[in-house]
């Protein structure tokens, strides 16, 4: 069910999928978030994404792939 991680590492958010491994490095949350949304247009469904924070703590959200006009 969770394909995409988002991990906190060294200072950076990296955006990892369970087959393809790393597909990217961010500067913030936010911006790996919105990488996992675009990723998610692939499929055009919603992605469950784990969420790793740097303390070690997780969490998870779902997020949206973008609206095709």
């Amino acid at each position: 069910m969770f394909d995409l991680s988002v991990v906190a590492f060294d200072g950076r958010w990296i955006l990892l999928d369970e087959t393809e491994g790393e597909l990217g490095d961010f500067a913030t949350r936010d911006e790996a978030l919105k990488a996992a949304s675009d990723f998610a247009v692939l499929d055009r469904e919603p992605r469950h994404v784990l969420i790793q924070d740097d303390v070690g703590e997780w969490d998870e959200t779902v997020v949206q792939p973008p609206q095709m006009h």
